[in-house]
């Protein structure tokens, strides 16, 4: 009766039908309670389920009954060192290995164990031992490159994450891990957005509180005094987008010239938006990227505004060329850019970055605008000290 039962429940296991695979190998230990594949197998679902105790009990029960079964060891490391018990974790995997001298999963996990310790030179050998054993195990090379990054050794760090993409172009982590080093090496044309994402997602329950007192922050402000000079005769309704809308500072300062009009809002903290949606003055939002919202928006926009939202990019270009896409002719990009004294631009060492005015120049004839305007101003402070920026303004041609 087991033969049938123990296929049944590893065809729902296969499926990903846990529960139900469970439930089949509770009956069969119940018919024999030391079916070592039995509890193996439940103690696979536990890991999987994330119960973590329940599952290297398990494990731990299955080994008692086969004490040379090297999975067994390995899954029940993994469980260990999820739990935080790593020195037992890695008696788990030196045990496998001492089984399978070339079980490349168990060799791995150690290596990643070592990391977790601390024990970096170790971790280094033990990844270069996983990857003489198998050169496309794509985790590995990303492990590896952790380890290097934890050594302050960056470089080899971005080595070893190319490693892996060109293995696996799509392994998220690496793509991750690649580029938070890089953005220490300074080597990056923007901030990455899952980056920002984070940073304003705890930013968001206080961040008028910080910009407004703690900071005081007024782009919103110069770009509003901004538009009044280049165009003293806006007035409602115009259609206007606010790019990285944040809780909605800008838009308050704008809100008057969008009635009967529209003004949208775009930004890719969900948690900002929630703030900015108590407002009631936003017309339609759109939780994403703005670079990659603006490729694919299908609205034309007369006002543009960006206050401090283009300074987590260095190359301006991929911004420009999407508002210049969405705008009406003549339409206007208002913005905010940190000053530099130089050319081109620079990464700050709070992870945001400077623009020169020649840059700005460029970047903006290449994109098609036509500058109107570019004004020295304070942003905010830092440090009891002002943040020295430019209100730009833009124009994109009639014809």
């Amino acid at each position: 009766m087991a033969d049938p039962l123990m296929r049944n429940a590893a065809s729902l296991h296969q499926a990903g039908r846990l529960a139900e695979a469970g439930q089949l190998y509770q009956q069969i230990l119940r018919a024999n309670p030391r079916d070592s594949d039995a509890i193996y197998a439940l103690g696979i679902i536990h890991l999987q389920s994330g119960r973590l105790e329940d599952a290297q009990s398990f494990l731990a029960e299955t080994l008692r009954i086969r004490p040379r079964f090297p999975e067994a060891l390995c899954s029940r490391g993994i469980a260990l060192m999820q739990l935080r018990r790593r020195e037992e974790a890695l008696a788990c995997f030196d045990q496998a290995v001492a089984i399978m001298p070339n079980f490349v999963e168990a060799w791995s996990s150690r290596a990643t164990a070592l990391l977790e310790m601390n024990r970096l030179e170790e971790a280094l050998s033990a990844f270069d031992r996983v990857l003489a054993l198998d050169p496309k195990h794509a985790i590995s090379w990303n492990n590896r490159g952790n380890t290097f990054v934890a050594m302050r050794r960056l470089e080899e760090a971005v080595e070893s994450f190319d490693k892996a993409l060109a293995l696996k172009p799509d392994l998220e982590i690496a793509q991750n891990n690649r580029m938070l080093a890089l953005l220490e090496l300074k080597r990056v044309p923007r901030i990455p957005a899952h980056a920002v994402r984070a940073l304003f997602d705890d930013y968001s329950s206080y961040y008028d509180t910080a910009m407004l007192d703690a900071l005081s922050y007024r782009a919103p402000q110069h770009l509003r005094a901004l538009l009044e000079r280049v165009s003293p005769g806006a007035a409602p309704p115009l259609h206007i987008l606010d790019l990285g809308c944040g809780t909605g500072l800008s838009g308050e300062a704008f809100k008057d010239l969008a009635e009967g009009g529209r003004l949208d809002g775009i930004d890719l903290s969900a948690k900002m938006i929630d703030e900015a949606r108590k407002r009631s003055i936003y017309t339609d939002f759109i939780v994403d990227d703005f670079e990659e919202a603006l490729a694919g928006l299908d609205r034309s926009y007369d006002l543009a505004i960006g206050a401090d939202a283009l300074i987590y990019s260095g190359d301006l270009a991929p911004a420009l060329a999407g508002v210049v896409r969405i705008l009406k002719p003549g339409g206007l990009f208002l913005f905010t850019l940190e000053k530099r004294n130089g050319e081109g631009w620079e990464q700050t060492t709070a992870n945001r970055f400077r623009h020169g005015e020649s840059y700005i120049r460029s970047a903006a004839a290449g994109a098609g605008f036509e500058l109107l305007d570019m004004t020295e101003c304070p942003l905010r402070s830092e440090s009891r000290e002002p943040v020295v920026g430019f209100a730009v303004a833009l124009k994109k041609p009639l014809a």
